[in-house]
């Protein structure tokens, strides 16, 4: 199968007929049926894949054959270049990454060296458990048993002048 009939293929795949059916069964059907388009997208997109690769892999051993081998060297090595910096790019991310997360999940050395031991996506579900475990906002010194005056509009006289002082508080912080 040549390169341009796999494209052709995918192509034809990709435009998605929507028929009009009533609105009842509609909704469940039009999902079914983009969920089997997606899924057959997905498998020609991997056969694509697979097809590129096989082309490079003929053409590689072509120019090696042809007697070539010394541009096949140098477009090799410049892909090596150029995977070496990406590798040393997402490395460094990760380091990073890792670092911030001990920092905020460790309480001391000890335990910051030893978290540095696991790996990144270790890390990230400690901070999240951690995260969900601690409480979202801490209480306030002194405000225990504080409770905020209700809306005037639905106090009587009576409760605004014994909570006038709190009303005003409330007023003047926002």
């Amino acid at each position: 199968m040549s390169e341009e009939q796999v494209q052709e293929s995918v192509q034809e795949n990709l435009d998605i007929k929507v028929e009009n059916k009533p609105e009842e069964s509609a909704d469940s059907g039009l999902l079914q049926e983009v969920m089997s388009k997606k899924a057959t997208i997905k498998e020609l997109q991997a056969k694509l894949a697979e097809h590129d690769t096989a082309n490079e892999k003929a053409r590689q051993k072509q120019l090696s054959e042809d007697g070539k081998k010394d541009e096949l060297i140098a477009e090799l090595n410049s892909k090596v270049e150029k995977l070496e910096g990406e590798y040393t790019r997402l490395s460094k991310y990760e380091d990073d990454e890792k670092t911030s997360l001990v920092a905020s999940i460790a309480s001391d050395e000890a335990e910051a060296e030893e978290l540095s031991k696991e790996k990144l996506s270790t890390l990230r579900l400690l901070k999240t458990k951690i995260a969900a475990k601690s409480p979202e906002v801490p209480t306030a010194r002194g405000s225990v048993g504080y409770q905020p005056p209700a809306d005037i509009t639905k106090m009587s006289q009576e409760d605004r002048k014994k909570n006038w002082g709190d009303i005003i508080k409330q007023y003047t912080k926002n």
